[in-house]
């Protein structure tokens, strides 16, 4: 089961829908409600990631973990949303992985294929969103290296429905 950690392709959009679906309802079941995470579908999951990955808006990248030529994980980022922190900042949209790759090394490598993007496209901070409750996320970034930085805010996951999460930033150069 050697991954390979490579660009993501518009070709991949539909496993990405997939993976994207199904490590929400498996990562977030009991932290957000029932009915959010029922009511997501992979068909539409899909469309969405063959427009970021067709148009790479700001400054979008995506990474796939692939085993045995099945997508099974991602990781995403594009130019930070924060009004605080500096221009030259990094925001990581997401880490996912279907649920059976979990603790087997893959979140890491795509963690560590984004940061290695970051630095050389010279990105000074790298920042995250983390749901407030997602306990085993956050023992995750931070045993790579990230902090809460102290930025709180309430996120919205669905029409009327927002969720707490927190903020975790880092250095990456200099």
């Amino acid at each position: 089961m050697a991954p390979v950690i490579r660009p993501a392709k518009i070709a991949d959009a539909a496993q990405l829908g997939e993976v994207h679906v199904a490590a929400w309802r498996w990562a977030y079941r009991g932290l957000m409600p029932d009915e959010v995470l029922d009511s997501l579908r992979p068909e539409a999951r899909a469309k969405a990631w063959e427009s970021w990955l067709d148009e790479h808006e700001g400054g979008f990248q995506a990474w796939v973990a692939e085993v045995d030529g099945r997508v099974v994980g991602f990781a995403s980022s594009g130019v930070s949303r924060d009004d605080d922190l500096p221009d030259d900042s990094v925001e990581l949209f997401a880490i996912y992985l279907l649920e059976p790759y979990l603790h087997t090394g893959i979140g890491a490598r795509l963690l560590d294929a984004a940061e290695a993007a970051w630095i050389e496209d010279g990105k000074q901070l790298g920042a995250l969103w983390v749901l407030e409750t997602n306990t085993g996320t956050i023992e995750f970034y931070e045993r790579h290296g990230w902090n809460h930085d102290g930025g709180r805010r309430h996120h919205p996951v669905a029409p009327e429905v927002t969720m707490p999460v927190v903020r975790y930033t880092k250095k990456l150069l200099g």
